[in-house]
């Protein structure tokens, strides 16, 4: 496990009512910073012309190429990049919509069956950039795979693809029919399980070495779970991106041309041979940058297509678009919020109690967030379903604050459970279980101290957690801020669960990818459903048999009924969701509108 460094807060922030002030101006202080110039990022190496050029997010870059993800890679921008090479069956999000795109998926919409216990995909007429078509083979072949490695691939949620299928039948080259276990909800199946399914190269892929000949390996457990092995081997050799064959063989429509292992800066070239519309463009860039103020200067000298504008300097809007851009916020069908450490031995026992959590989110003062930090460009989080305007899934109950700012609320929820207040700190004086005891687990005059691991180098989110320690404190809970690099919160959160997870409450800058590409339908399985992998090990029976509902019973009222469920139950701390960003567009790009729905830019789309 990465080390990491604990930090306090700063001398100056008081209970007081000139501590709330203090709060009020270090959000509005976040929101109008400056940028300075002298920062360097990966432009400067030059693009070739027809090339557009677009900028990950400060300390994102390109770092898996298999679409087979592990824990540490299982990131937006890696699936982004992913997908244009190796294209799902069916591609979540069609513009602004959050719907399946079937114009550019692989396969026709599936048919299911009467009794929705089977469906059956038939693929469209596609090829491999080799020459070889896709068949049902390469899908047989991803789903062997997946099946005898399932434990290692950060998409799979136990109970769910590939365990409630128990057939896999080739009907043809171009069919194939899943047998499932019990009668499914079609929408929720196609949205959530056949959309992380897709086609890989069998006749390149199927080999456990460079130089070994290709075979039918996949077909034996053992064969499947060697030429995986290979491939998690060969994907975590960065160095080699652009070189190795395996990765020549795709069926989307962009091909790495080459790979800087050390920014991270890709540079993919047109598939000329791709099936479906081919790209205006004769490539595109991942710009990566280790800085903000790098990004921001790449914009101010023209070296980026498309780009962002940080929050915090927002003020730089009208300038660039004076120079020659467009300002267009991206908004995203995602919630943000903030993972409780459920299965951690030290702080588990306190996040497990409702009544603390309740108390806590009493101490999110959404409205100011979203007003001073993100000038409004994001929306207001109650819960697990995506509040985008005019969202079909997001219940009234979810539109609304069930727990709104209030320190006193917070400090009366705490009193009533067993807690009082020595030297500002809430402890624990009436351990036990019961009414009006703290709680399983909890010391008797333990205090109630949580560590809130957040993503450092983003002043945006620091004002936001600065805030809630500030209110935290006004209600004698104590909070210890632990700002890491986003690689270090992954190497750290990211193992928890099963764990350790040694830290309360952790923060990512944005929580990027609730819905999205594998996860259409916003029902939750994957985020707080049984084995999660981003809901911090929150496991509840009650939260269980409600996902399970939404996956077996048709309409939108088992939806509904899980949503309010968990946004009551405060299973996350709900934070605003942030735009997905203030993109920076040189106004001689085009293509690029509506900026799609889960995050993806689809450069296939763009051009001069």
């Amino acid at each position: 496990m990465v080390g990491y460094k604990r930090t306090t807060r700063p001398w100056w922030i008081r209970i007081s009512g000139i501590g709330s002030l203090l709060a009020g101006l270090s959000l509005t202080a976040a929101a109008c910073g400056s940028t300075a110039s002298g920062a360097s990022g990966s432009t400067g190496q030059g693009v070739p012309a027809g090339y557009a050029t677009f900028a990950l997010h400060t300390g994102d870059s390109f770092s898996w190429v298999l679409p087979l993800p592990n824990e540490a890679n299982f990131e937006p921008w890696n699936q982004n990049a992913e997908y244009g090479m190796y294209r799902p069956l069916y591609v979540a999000g069609n513009g602004s919509s959050p719907v399946i795109d079937y114009g550019r998926s692989l396969a026709n919409p599936p048919t299911y069956n009467s009794t929705n216990t089977s469906v059956t995909v038939t693929l469209k007429p596609y090829k491999w950039s080799d020459g070889q078509p896709v068949t049902t083979r390469d899908v047989q072949f991803f789903w062997n795979l997946y099946v005898a490695n399932k434990t290692n691939i950060a998409s799979y949620v136990p109970g769910n693809f590939p365990d409630n299928v128990s057939k896999f039948t080739v009907n043809s080259p171009s069919s194939f029919t899943l047998t499932l276990k019990a009668p499914v909800n079609p929408v929720w199946f196609t949205d959530n399980e056949l959309t992380d399914m897709f086609p890989l190269p069998q006749q390149t892929w199927d080999r456990t070495s460079l130089s070994g000949k290709v075979g039918n390996y996949d077909m034996t457990t053992s064969g499947a779970k060697a030429v995986f092995k290979f491939l998690d081997q060969q994907s975590s050799h960065l160095a080699t991106y652009a070189t190795n064959p395996l990765w020549k063989v795709v069926d989307g429509p962009w091909v790495i041309q080459s790979y800087d292992p050390v920014t991270g800066r890709v540079v993919f070239r047109r598939n000329d041979k791709f099936s479906g519309p081919l790209p205006r463009l004769a490539g595109y860039v991942l710009e990566t940058y280790s800085s903000q103020t790098a990004e921001v200067d790449a914009l101010r000298n023209g070296q980026l297509d498309y780009g962002f504008l940080p929050n915090s300097d927002y003020q730089l809007a009208g300038s660039l678009r004076a120079h020659g851009y467009t300002i267009a916020p991206w908004a995203t069908a995602y919630v943000q919020w903030a993972e409780l450490g459920y299965t951690s031995k030290r702080y588990g026992p306190l996040v497990r109690e409702l009544y603390i959590r309740q108390a806590l989110q009493h101490l999110v003062n959404e409205p100011l967030y979203l007003k001073a930090t993100l000038h409004g460009n994001g929306q207001l989080t109650y819960g697990p379903v995506p509040n985008t305007p005019g969202s079909p899934y997001v219940t009234p109950q979810e539109k609304t604050d069930p727990y709104p700012y209030s320190v006193s609320a917070a400090k009366s929820l705490l009193a009533s459970h067993g807690w009082t207040v020595h030297n500002g700190v809430f402890t624990c004086s009436a351990p036990g279980v019961g009414p009006n005891k703290c709680g399983a687990g909890i010391a008797p005059n333990e205090a109630l101290s949580l560590l809130l691991m957040y993503g450092s180098g983003n002043s945006t989110l620091s004002a936001q957690v600065e805030a809630f320690a500030t209110a935290a404190k006004a209600a004698g809970i104590r909070i210890t801020l632990d700002p890491q690099t986003q690689n270090t919160m992954f190497s750290i959160g990211g193992v928890c669960p099963p764990g350790p997870c040694n830290w309360g409450i952790i923060l990512y800058r944005t929580f990027m990818w609730n819905y999205g590409q594998g996860d259409v339908l916003p029902t939750g399985g994957q985020m707080f459903g049984k084995g999660n992998y981003w809901g911090g090990g929150y496991s509840n029976s009650t939260a269980q048999t409600l996902i399970q509902d939404t996956h077996t019973q048709p309409g939108l009222q088992p939806l509904y009924n899980y949503e309010n469920y968990i946004s009551s139950h405060v299973a996350a701390l709900w934070f605003p969701t942030w735009d997905w960003q203030i993109s920076v567009v040189s106004t001689k790009l085009h293509g690029w509108k509506p900026q799609q729905i889960f995050g993806d830019p689809t450069p296939s789309r763009w051009y001069f």
